[in-house]
Parts: C-alpha cells; structure tokens; sequence
C-alpha cells in the first residue's frame, strides 16, 4: 500500500515539476515582448491623454503591470507545494 501511494505522490510532483519547466519557459521567452508591449502602450496612452511622461515614468509603469507569466509560474508553484504537503 505504502508503495502504491509513493508511486503517485512521485508522479504527481514529477507533473509539476514539469508544468512549473513549462511555465518558466514561456515567460522567459514571452515577458520580454510583453513587456515592450507595455511600455508602448504606456506612451501611446501618455500622447492621447497629453502626459508628459519619462522613459523612466513609462518603465515604472509598465513593470507595475501584473504580468500573466509570472502569475501562472506562480500558479504552477503553489500547485506544487499544495501536491508536496497534501501528499
């Protein structure tokens, strides 16, 4: 019986050790262009609405945005310890 439960508790830490990989290579490749796309819509917003803004208000702002790559590792993360406590 012990062994059978130890079988799917490795299995399911291995998945999200595995859906964590996945996570953490998608927002290494998408959050730089997600990021570019802030900024540009930081600047494009300041012009419509007249703002004066700095390369760094603009920066500022677009690292103050919630990023869905880094909420969906942290997602992943959670998970993972959630499969690691609850067995």
């Amino acid at each position: 019986m012990l062994f059978i439960f130890m079988e799917k508790y490795c299995k399911e830490v291995a998945k999200a050790y595995k859906d964590i990989a996945k996570s953490t290579k998608a927002a290494i490749t998408g959050e730089p262009n997600y990021q570019k796309q802030l900024r540009d819509r930081e600047k494009a917003l300041a012009e419509i609405d007249g703002i004066e803004m700095t390369d760094e208000d603009v920066e500022l702002n677009a690292k103050a945005q919630t990023s869905p790559y880094r909420m969906d590792v942290e997602k992943k993360m959670q998970r993972l310890k959630k499969v690691m406590i609850d067995g």
